[in-house]
C-alpha cells in the first residue's frame, strides 16, 4: 500500500541573529500510511513539532521531499496551500489558546465550511454531526469556548478539525496541556474517531506512555534526527537505541522501589549514543 504522506530526507533550517542558523531537522524521512496512527516522540527541542509544521507548510523546507497522496506538496503555497486544507488539519496543544473566544462553537465549526463555500444550513449539519462524534451537546452551538472544560475546548479543537473531513491529521502535543483522567478520555475518542473515518493521524508526543495506547507505529526524535523507529509495542517496550530507553525510564511508575531503580537505570543512560 502506498503511503498517504511521505516525508523524504527533509532539511529544515532556522534562521538566528546575523547570518547564523540553527539545522532543526538533519535529513527526516517518515512514512504514515492510510488510516495510520504514527507517534513522533522526543523531548522539547528534538524537531518532532517542527516535521509537522514542515507538512502543514507552517515553516519552510530547506531540501527534501515532503509528498501527500503522490503530489509534492514541500513548498506548496497560496492557494495550492489553502486546497490541501480540506485533506490536512491540525490539532494543537493548547485548548485553551486554538480557540477563538469571541466566537459560538457553532461558528468556530462552521466557519471553516462557509468559507470553502458551504451554505449554512449544510454547515449546520455537518456541525451538528461532528458534535455527536465527538460526544458534546447539541446546544454547545450557541455557547462559547470559556463556558467549557479544557477536555472539553480539546474535543472542539477535534470537531473542528473533522468538519472538513480530512484524510491526515497532525496532532501537536493534543493531550498534553490535560489532567490524566481527561486526557485518557480525548485518546479514547482519538481511537473511535480513527475507526469510525479512517482518517490517519501524525501523532507528535513527549509521552511514550501515550503513543504507545494510541500509535500503529512510532519513530523516535532526537536532536533533529530520527534515531529509531518501529512498532510501538517494539520502541516503547523493548527499546534498542539508549535514549529511547532513556525516554521509556523517564516515565513514572507507582511503585517506589520500581521507580527507584528506573532513575537508577536512566542516570547511567544520561548521555546517549
Amino acid at each position: 500500500m502506498n503511503p498517504l504522506l511521505e516525508v523524504d530526507d527533509v532539511v529544515v533550517d532556522y534562521r538566528l541573529r546575523g547570518r547564523a542558523t540553527f539545522r532543526a531537522l538533519k535529513g527526516v524521512s517518515v512514512t504514515v500510511g492510510p488510516g495510520e496512527c504514527v507517534g513522533l516522540v522526543g523531548e522539547s527541542g528534538s524537531g518532532k513539532s517542527t516535521l509537522g509544521k514542515a507538512v502543514l507548510g507552517l515553516t519552510t523546507v530547506a531540501s527534501g521531499r515532503i509528498t501527500f497522496d503522490g503530489t509534492d506538496i514541500t513548498h506548496a503555497r497560496g492557494a495550492a496551500r489553502r486546497r490541501l486544507a480540506s485533506d490536512i488539519q491540525v490539532v494543537f496543544q493548547d485548548p485553551y489558546g486554538s480557540l477563538d473566544p469571541t466566537m459560538t462553537v457553532g461558528e468556530v465549526l462552521a466557519e471553516p465550511l462557509v468559507v470553502t463555500g458551504a451554505t449554512r444550513a449544510q454547515a449546520r449539519t455537518v456541525v451538528a454531526e461532528m458534535l455527536d462524534r465527538v460526544r458534546l451537546p447539541t446546544d454547545a452551538v450557541h455557547r462559547y469556548p470559556s463556558e467549557f472544560s479544557g477536555g472539553q475546548r480539546q474535543r472542539i479543537a477535534i470537531a473542528r478539525a473533522l468538519v472538513r473531513r480530512p484524510r491526515l491529521i497532525v496532532c501537536d502535543e493534543p493531550v498534553s496541556a490535560l489532567d490524566l483522567t481527561t486526557q485518557a478520555t480525548i485518546l479514547d475518542l482519538f481511537l473511535d474517531l480513527q475507526r469510525e473515518t479512517g482518517v490517519s493521524y501524525l501523532f507528535v508526543s513527549h509521552d511514550l506512555g501515550v503513543v504507545r495506547r494510541l500509535c500503529h507505529r512510532v519513530a523516535v526524535m532526537y536532536q533533529g534526527e530520527i534515531v529509531e523507529t518501529g512498532s510501538a509495542r517494539q520502541v516503547t517496550q523493548d527499546p534498542e537505541h539508549p535514549y529511547t530507553r532513556r525516554l521509556r525510564l523517564a516515565s513514572p511508575v507507582a511503585d517506589p522501589a520500581r521507580q527507584a531503580e528506573r532513575r537508577s537505570t536512566w542516570l547511567s543512560l544520561r548521555d546517549p549514543a
